[in-house]
């Protein structure tokens, strides 16, 4: 992986500490505070949301730390990660933007679904307090290493989705390491995430999802399994990127839940979710 630059121009240097801030278990909400008032949006949108009637019903406050007590740690670190990754999957040129659009829709979906479904199936899947805080962010990140790929090769990043679209997973895979000399976005997603300071947890199912359940090799199966689900659930709606065949690929070799499962109703939710958060972030 030293061949790759992880210098991703849609990232500010702000958004990166904050997020590695984040990764910290030490970090005090002063810490916190101090860095987020050096972004403008990262700030607007922290402040924004804790003025929400969900998170409070008092006084409206453009108090940093007030909001940021009010939100609670989980929720800053969905705040920031959607606002800071957001702007890593933009790119001046129509073509590549389209792509990159795509590609965050996807991974945004992924995340909403997660969410969703482990409040909707408690149970479903064990996960302790640190796979709860994997959850925030797993979804969102576990694509980023196209944005890696985009970065080191953009003179043949279009050609490679411009075509074969027909592909069957596997081979669409194998053609992409093939491709990005080497490279995919598991393995560079996995960098950029070390680079990052992000925890091993995170970055063993990033590096690992595409691998069925008995060849994974870390430390939460359950987690690889949601992210594993999401993306069949995707591929059945208008979120999708990646081919659609064979249609099984994302169950093979998943660990899915024994309960009965309202799968349409969570989709729905999913939706207007993620119809939500893009109008807050446009």
């Amino acid at each position: 992986m030293d061949k790759l630059s992880f210098d991703l121009p849609g990232i500010s240097p702000v958004g990166l500490d904050l997020i590695s801030l984040l990764n910290k278990p030490q970090t005090t909400v002063k810490q916190i505070a101090g860095q987020a008032k050096l972004d403008p949006v990262i700030f607007g949108n922290i402040i924004a949301c804790a003025n929400s009637p969900v998170y409070h019903d008092a006084n409206n406050s453009v108090d940093i730390l007030t909001s940021l007590v009010r939100l609670g740690h989980r929720e800053i670190k969905r705040i920031v990660y959607q606002v800071v990754l957001r702007s890593a999957f933009f790119h001046e040129s129509a073509e590549l933007n389209a792509i990159l659009h795509r590609i965050w829709q996807q991974s945004l979906t992924a995340n909403v679904f997660m969410q969703k479904f482990v409040s909707s199936v408690p149970g479903a899947y064990a996960l302790d307090a640190e796979g709860l805080e994997c959850l925030e962010c797993l979804g969102l990140i576990h694509n980023i290493g196209y944005v890696v790929l985009l970065v080191n090769f953009q003179d043949r990043f279009l050609e490679f989705f411009s075509r074969d679209a027909e592909l069957e997973l596997p081979v669409f895979f194998e053609k992409e390491r093939d491709w990005f000399d080497g490279f995919d976005h598991f393995s560079a997603g996995h960098a950029v995430l070390e680079a990052w300071g992000f925890p091993q947890s995170i970055r063993e199912v990033v590096a690992e999802y595409a691998l069925p359940n008995e060849a994974f090799s870390g430390r939460y199966p359950e987690l690889h399994s949601l992210l594993r689900l999401s993306r069949h659930v995707i591929m059945m709606t208008e979120s999708n990127f990646h081919p659609r065949k064979p249609a099984d690929f994302w169950l093979n070799g998943t660990e899915l839940p024994a309960t009965e499962v309202d799968y349409e109703q969570i989709i729905e939710d999913v939706r207007q979710c993620v119809q939500s958060i893009e109008g807050a972030l446009t």
